[in-house]
């Protein structure tokens, strides 16, 4: 649960800040669109690591 808090805050967040940017007129919106997808994608990769260290095997 820690985890899935985290990738929601911080998805809303950047994009919550990408809208902001974009109604500004900072960002054009290929830029925004580009952003929000790599950030969707970076998180879901980061999102994939192992939650727990792998434990070493010790065969006899």
């Amino acid at each position: 649960m820690k985890r899935i808090r985290f990738n929601y805050r911080t998805i809303v967040g950047f994009n919550t800040a990408l809208i902001g940017l974009g109604i500004a007129g900072v960002l054009p919106p290929a830029t925004s669109a580009t952003l929000h997808n790599g950030s969707t994608v970076a998180l879901g990769l980061r999102s994939m690591t192992n939650l727990l260290p792998e434990e070493k095997c010790t065969s006899k």
